[in-house]
């Protein structure tokens, strides 16, 4: 049975509790916990018949900004998630508009994961912020993923 896009994310986001985000093995530098956790939405994606267009895994400060152009006619889900360190974290996606970032979008919950889904009005290059705002007591860095999903 196929759901919409809306909520196969909420059930994604929903999905990881909080206690098991905190109860990874602490590996370090490994990027294991988050290919992990990472396994778990690609399969719930994919169960859903959903396409993955976009994978991207990296070290998280404060923030990072990542591209990607976006098809009008499409409805795409992004999906950020971080490791055992992070307790919040964010997605703003802005779209060039005539040379300036404009905020079409952005998740502001205090998850450790964040979602957000967009439908371009027109096909064009969007920024995708991805803010680590909280982390665990002892932590400045950790591991995100992103993905962008679209129907």
């Amino acid at each position: 049975m196929k759901i919409n896009l809306c909520s196969a994310i909420l059930i994604l986001v929903l999905g990881l509790p909080l206690a098991d985000v905190l109860a990874q093995p602490k590996e370090g530098t490994s990027m294991k916990p988050i290919l992990s956790d990472a396994l778990s939405y690609i399969e719930a994606v994919e169960k859903n018949s959903y396409e993955i267009v976009r994978m991207e895994f990296d070290i998280i400060g404060d923030k990072t900004t990542t591209f990607r152009t976006l098809q009008q006619g499409w409805t795409y889900a992004v999906i950020a998630f971080g490791d055992y360190r992070i307790l919040d974290i964010d997605i703003a996606i802005y779209k060039d508009v005539d040379g300036t970032w404009t905020l079409i979008q952005k998740d502001t919950d205090a998850k450790p994961t964040a979602s957000v889904t967009v439908k371009p009005s027109s096909t064009g290059m969007y920024r995708i912020d991805i803010i680590a705002y909280k982390f665990v007591s002892g932590y400045t860095a950790a591991h995100y993923g992103l993905l962008i999903v679209h129907q």
